[in-house]
């Protein structure tokens, strides 16, 4: 069942990539990493408690596919789509998961791609996702916002984590900001569906733990869950709930 719903998706987006008119929004200038997620160690540790959860990984903001190839390589059951509207980046990120059947990558901006799923994948609507929000930065207006209302909106349950996003108290963790946006709680809360009962998660450490980058701000948003996100004994005091 997995697998033909996979290959349903690989032929769709196939398809699309043929057809798409690559775009030219501003890319940020990343060396491709073996490991994702900024190689943040409790990150990592959260990514691997919840994916186990979810059926499909969906990420935003591809760049060169260090995130995605991570994912694909290490959970080779869960199917992970992400998009990325540069086509330079979106070239080399096809480049970085050449061999990794289970990654699917459109040249679209996030909205584009959040509309393909409605079209072509509304099933996923009904599956349980982990989310890896990373389409904001410098130089473009952020889809930020779109994102969270069309998640919550069309999802009955997910993860949402996003990255560069201010921890409150924490000024150590860097977060992302551009012309009057900035990547925060505050900056999303008002587009989150009213109707959604949801939890949010910040991280509670200060001790750096990757060897590619410094900290990096991240903020969890659980909804629809069976029951509570349970932290492992490895992330007691290293992930704390704000709501």
């Amino acid at each position: 069942m997995f697998i033909s719903a996979m290959n349903a998706i690989k032929r769709k987006v196939k398809r699309l990539s043929r057809s798409s008119t690559l775009s030219g929004n501003p890319v940020r200038s990343y060396d491709f990493l073996e490991i994702g997620f900024h190689g943040d160690q409790y990150l990592l540790q959260l990514v691997d408690l919840i994916i186990r959860k979810c059926s499909y990984f969906i990420e935003t903001g591809t760049n060169v596919g260090s995130t995605l190839a991570y994912a694909a390589r290490k959970y080779r059951n869960i199917h992970c789509l992400s998009c990325e509207p540069n086509s330079r980046a979106f070239q080399q990120a096809l480049k970085n998961t050449r061999n990794l059947p289970n990654a699917s990558i459109l040249n679209q901006t996030s909205q584009e791609f959040f509309r393909f799923i409605e079209i072509e994948c509304s099933h996923l609507f009904d599956q349980n996702i982990l989310f890896w929000l990373d389409a904001h930065g410098q130089g473009f207006r952020w889809p930020l916002k779109e994102e969270i209302s069309f998640i919550t909106g069309k999802f009955k349950r997910a993860y949402i984590l996003i990255d560069d996003f201010k921890v409150p108290g924490s000024p150590c963790f860097g977060y992302d900001q551009y012309k009057g946006q900035i990547c925060s709680f505050e900056y999303i809360k008002d587009v989150i569906n009213q109707k959604v009962s949801y939890k949010l998660y910040y991280p509670s450490y200060n001790e750096r733990t990757s060897q590619h980058h410094p900290l990096r701000g991240w903020g969890l948003i659980e909804y629809g869950q069976r029951s509570p996100l349970e932290i492992s004994r490895l992330l007691e005091g290293k992930v704390r709930p704000a709501l």
